[in-house]
């Protein structure tokens, strides 16, 4: 993720706007194969679906040493925008299946830990590189990147097989996307998953435009989060084993994420050290509420789906996440930097309201399927 703009932009000579346009073409047009990748991995099984097309992005992404124009660069970010979605809703599928209704939350929870501290080890490379800034040692970087997925494609293959739930001669059938209130619930998570637009577009902008803290206090509690996501994302989970404990932490995570905004908003005209604590302050709620609230929000979307389509039910539920990453830096933008605190003040009651009423959709589709029941 680093070096790849990186490496484009300066070396390479492409400009950050034809980046950018790439990026969001790849996104928007991999959000499409989000369903139909879940209705496959219910058809075939989701273990080897997401082990060919992790296997594959690797491949893919080796290519990206021989670009050195937009045209290649954007086929190239297409098809592994592509396979990245169908990797990550037949994943999202396998660990349904595998983990049971009791322990999926906490597979993903050791997951998504495991990921961050992926991340941190990446971003350590990364930075060499971006020190030596070296032509060759980007490149070493952006094949040992994909040496990585193809890697990960084959130890995929050591988990059990996962069986189809749907019989070959079925028809596409949509059954997610006539499923209104999982619908519903899909387009408030991508009401929640702004949040983690704020953290990537918003928060370093506010504190170096609009803030009197020191610059590098971005770096300061962005770590605070990554670190908070490795150790303490299982623990945070186990409230979110039943769907009702997960909708009841979905809702709680949206207020704390809510303080976070108001803590963010009012750090701007402080002095150097207030607005660092404030800072700091908000982001320890935000690192609250996202723990509980991402867990929230696995339990939510596992919990609400059809068993038998759950591969087909998880590539809806990832269109949130497509959603909020599309349009979200655009919004949040607007409001964070285009209105200054009372856009804080509207971010924090989208999240509040947001919560609220998730939790009352869920709670009122009591007895709907036998997982609320059971639940």
């Amino acid at each position: 993720m680093t070096v790849d703009v990186i490496y484009f932009t300066t070396i390479v000579g492409l400009t950050p706007g034809q980046v950018a346009l790439a990026l969001s073409i790849a996104g928007g047009l991999g959000m499409s194969l989000s369903v139909p990748a879940g209705h496959i991995a219910d058809r075939f099984g989701p273990r080897n679906i997401a082990a060919i097309a992790i296997a594959i992005e690797g491949v893919v992404m080796a290519s990206l040493v021989f670009v050195h124009s937009f045209l290649p660069f954007l086929l190239i970010h297409i098809a592994m925008g592509a396979l990245g979605v169908v990797a990550q809703t037949t994943r999202m599928a396998t660990i349904a299946k595998l983990g049971g209704e009791e322990s999926r939350v906490q597979l993903r929870a050791y997951q998504r830990a495991v990921t961050n501290f992926g991340i941190s080890v990446g971003t350590l490379f990364a930075g060499i590189g971006l020190a030596l800034n070296d032509p060759t040692v980007y490149k070493a970087l952006l094949l040992g990147d994909a040496l990585t997925f193809i890697l990960a494609g084959l130890l995929y293959l050591k988990l059990p097989f996962v069986p189809p739930t749907v019989e070959r001669g079925e028809p596409f059938s949509f059954e997610a996307m006539k499923d209104k209130v999982y619908l519903a619930a899909t387009l408030s998570n991508a009401f929640m998953s702004l949040h983690f637009v704020l953290q990537s577009v918003a928060i370093p902008l506010w504190v170096v435009r609009e803030t009197n803290a020191p610059r590098w206090w971005v770096s300061v509690i962005m770590m605070m989060n990554t670190i908070a996501v490795m150790f303490l994302q299982v623990a945070a989970s186990k409230s979110s084993k039943t769907l009702m404990g997960g909708v009841k932490a979905y809702r709680n995570a949206s207020y704390f994420i809510s303080l976070a905004c108001l803590l963010y908003a009012y750090a701007h005209g402080m002095n150097a050290v207030m607005a660092a604590l404030l800072l700091t302050l908000g982001m320890a709620s935000h690192i609250v509420g996202e723990l509980i609230g991402s867990a929230g929000s696995w339990s939510i979307g596992f919990g609400l789906a059809d068993e038998n389509h759950q591969g087909q039910y998880q590539g809806v539920w990832g269109l949130s996440w497509g959603l909020s990453g599309t349009l979200g830096p655009a919004i949040v933008t607007a409001l964070v930097i285009g209105m200054g605190i009372s856009g804080w003040w509207i971010l924090a009651a989208i999240f509040a309201i947001n919560g609220t009423l998730m939790h009352k959709l869920v709670t009122k589709s009591w007895g709907r399927t036998p997982n609320l029941e059971s639940a």
